[in-house]
């Protein structure tokens, strides 16, 4: 082997030097311009080899100048915390990755080790997580179903499954000792008791939450939020329930996840935001949820299979039939108070109306007939209660449809020709839908088929003295409030005082309100009469709530589509009182105001509902002061 020296008194740095000569002393650290240009420097003191080649002074005095800190020796307890420190980030992980493995024994940290003091300080507080964080799921849905429809069924494109884990603070939330068969449970006695578009057979013969993937967890995730009160003192759009299936919500759509129980778990998001009054979340999300339906093709078969595949059985059909009804619902109950366009186009007559309940929890199509929308009256059938709550939307949409164009007439000053056929028989179509679910509200269900007749002599709803089963009537009262709020809308909007003028106008110019015929004139005046009956029956409703909700089993079946039939109420009998002084009304706006305030231990819009009239009576306490002061100062300049 050759080896090479190099000459003596010369070192590699190419300093001259002697063999025999004591080893040098070395810096720390190499010198200022060895680090600037990034060469090797051999350290040496005073001048390193690179520079006294270079010819150039090498300088070590400002790194030098920085004290060099002693390693601090750890204490027993200052270890003992690290450990402590140490197994609660192990749990985390643990927990946050939920491995099936346990994790690796832990081993002692030795006593001589060297910890940086900061290492023990207090822990950073948790900054808050986004309500949306982008997921690294790419989409595989196919873009040519929105692009090229045509082209998309010419070529048999499938529609893959999200690639997508469950995420870990949903499996958090779900995967707690038997939560998902106590969610199931507690939803099926409670929500679907009003509300059953959920098939409770195909869920008993599903797959469990593991196998079935993300987004039947969104499911389960739903069923518990709409099913868990919100805790006092804490916000409904900050409920940790809450933010997390909206951010699991938009990691589906972003992994392209097309299911019915995506569609499904949206609902139930939906009705959270409108029963918690999250506004204007709940209004965006019913737009959503119509743009869904048409994504998954329902309610027809034809349309619905491309996108979710053919119906295999009959409890399949009639739950997606359930699922259009449901959001169908919602979209027309969410415009009550504003008046605003419909996302759902009216349904046609190919359209049929839910089965019974029963049958369709059990999965028997033998036990209910098919009831096609054409020929099935409101009134001459007893129905189940979902089909009850259907019939109620569609009435409210009619209504709705017929409000929203007097007011748009009355905007661009072109008044649509007053029909009174047309309002008579709106008047009277839920005039006699709410007696025929009064009567319905019997000690036991009626089985269907029964045919009963409402009363023609009473002209608004009577009195029922009945004694009824707690269980069927709060399945019954939402589609008995949402007639009721429609009744209100109905009468409010030709109840005016605009409304009852005839001859000569006292106002001058375009302030003048136009001259009504006497038909008109007459239906304004009944309209305030069904007002004030219509109002205090409400009343009544509101009496029976508040028994009904002593029992806590009954609390959870309170649907939020009540509410505003409540609201209704207690605005127009505040605005009676104010014009009358009527103590009866005044009683009855206490009863009123009580059950609102009650029931928003349950849904937090009734507090949205009481701080609406609060503000009213702000508002009326001002203007009144404010009138007030003007006739003090006129009777003192007259004086």
């Amino acid at each position: 082997m050759a080896c090479f020296f190099l000459p003596s008194g010369i070192d590699e740095g190419g300093s001259n030097q002697s063999p025999f000569a004591p080893p040098p002393s070395k810096a720390q650290q190499a010198c200022v311009s060895c680090r600037k240009q990034k060469r090797k420097c051999d350290k040496i003191l005073p001048t390193c080899g690179l520079c006294a080649r270079m010819a150039r002074p090498c300088d070590y005095t400002i790194l030098d100048t920085i004290p060099q800190q002693q390693p601090a020796q750890a204490s027993s307890e200052e270890l003992a915390t690290l450990q402590a420190r140490l197994c609660e980030l192990e749990n985390r992980l643990n927990n946050a990755s939920q491995s099936q493995q346990p994790p690796p024994p832990r081993q002692p940290l030795p006593p001589t080790m060297h910890i940086n003091p900061e290492i023990l300080s207090p822990l950073p507080p948790k900054p808050p997580s986004p309500l949306w964080s982008p997921s690294a799921v790419p989409s595989r849905f196919p873009t040519s179903l929105f692009l090229d429809l045509d082209a998309f069924n010419w070529s048999t494109t499938p529609i893959p499954a999200p690639n997508m884990p469950i995420p870990s603070e949903v499996l958090d939330i779900l995967s707690r000792g038997t939560t998902v068969q106590d969610t199931a449970t507690e939803y099926f006695h409670g929500t679907h008791a009003w509300f059953p578009f959920i098939s409770k057979k195909r869920m008993e013969l599903g797959l469990s939450l593991w196998e079935a993937g993300p987004e039947l967890a969104f499911l389960f995730l739903g069923m518990k939020l709409v099913s868990t009160p919100v805790n006092n003192g804490v916000e409904p759009a900050g409920n940790p329930l809450y933010t997390a299936a909206k951010r699991f919500w938009a990691s589906l759509e972003q992994a392209g996840s097309v299911s019915l129980q995506f569609v499904q778990g949206m609902v139930l998001v939906t009705v959270y935001e409108m029963g918690q009054g999250i506004y204007p979340a709940a209004w965006i999300s019913v737009g959503v949820l119509g743009r869904w339906v048409e994504v998954l093709g329902l309610p027809g078969f034809r349309r619905g299979g491309v996108v979710l595949g053919s119906v295999t059985t009959w409890t399949e059909s009639e739950e997606r039939r359930r699922l259009w009804w449901a959001i169908y619902i919602l979209d027309r109950c969410i415009c009550l108070g504003n008046k605003r366009c419909f996302c759902l186009p009216e349904p046609d007559e190919s359209f049929v109306l839910p089965v019974d309940d029963k049958a369709f929890d059990e999965g028997n199509p033998t036990l209910s007939p098919t009831n096609p929308l054409p020929t099935t009256p409101f009134t001459t059938q007893a129905l189940s209660p979902f089909t009850r709550l259907v019939q109620s939307a569609l009435l409210l949409s009619r209504t709705l449809t017929h409000v929203r164009t007097v007011i748009q007439s009355n905007i661009s000053n072109r008044p649509v020709p007053f029909s009174l056929p047309l309002l008579t028989s709106l008047a009277t179509d839920l005039v006699n839908f709410t007696q025929v679910i009064q009567s319905e509200l019997s000690p036991e269900p009626p089985s269907p088929g029964t045919t009963t007749t409402p009363s023609s002599t009473s002209t608004f709803p009577p009195t029922t003295t009945t004694t009824v089963s707690p269980c069927y009537t709060i399945s019954l009262l939402p589609s008995l409030s949402i007639a009721l709020s429609t009744l209100i809308l109905l009468f409010d909007t030709y109840c005016t005082p605009e409304n009852q003028h005839l001859g000569p106008s006292p106002l001058p110019g375009p302030e003048a309100p136009p001259l009504q015929s006497p038909s008109h004139i007459s239906f304004a005046q009944q309209s305030m009469q069904g007002l004030r009956e219509t109002s205090l029956k409400i009343r009544e409703l509101s009496l029976e709530l508040l028994d009904l909700l002593v029992l806590p089993s009954q609390e959870k079946k309170l649907s939020p589509l009540c509410l505003d039939s409540l609201y209704a109420s207690m605005a127009t009998l505040h605005w009676l009182w104010k014009e009358g002084g009527d103590a009866e009304v005044r009683e009855a706006l206490e009863d009123v105001r009580r059950c609102i305030s009650r029931t928003s231990m349950r849904w937090r819009v009734s507090r949205e509902y009481l701080e609406i009239l609060k503000r009213q009576d702000v508002s009326f306490a001002m203007a009144f002061r404010a009138e007030s002061g003007k006739s003090c100062l006129t009777r003192v300049d007259g004086s």
